[in-house]
């Protein structure tokens, strides 16, 4: 084999491989979105932000709701009930007839 030989398969394999390496980038480039698809998804990222709560703000939101649970329980163990406050009023005010009366 002579050098121009050589020279022909040297330049014909690197042809190849660069023909190769572009067909696998247009193809790449061929499956990549396009910027109205970019626009679409970008628009249901937004409203998708608007539905639901991040993660801080869910912690936030369990923090406050643990807060008033326990304001809740406070509640229900240091206040009179409508039905002991109802029967102490009655108690107080036959108390009361009963002092006038009497």
């Amino acid at each position: 084999m002579d050098f121009d030989a050589v020279y022909n398969w040297i330049l014909t394999g690197g042809m190849g491989v660069i023909g190769f390496f572009l067909k696998h980038f247009f193809d790449k480039l061929n499956s990549c979105a396009s910027k109205q698809q970019v626009q679409e998804l970008q628009a249901k990222l937004d409203r998708a932000d608007d539905k639901y709560a991040s993660k801080s703000e869910l912690d936030e939101l369990k923090k406050s709701i643990e807060k008033m649970e326990s304001n809740i329980d406070f509640l229900k163990e240091n206040t009179v009930r409508s039905n002991d406050f109802v029967r102490t009023m009655t108690r107080l005010e036959t108390k009361l007839d009963d002092m006038r009366r009497g």
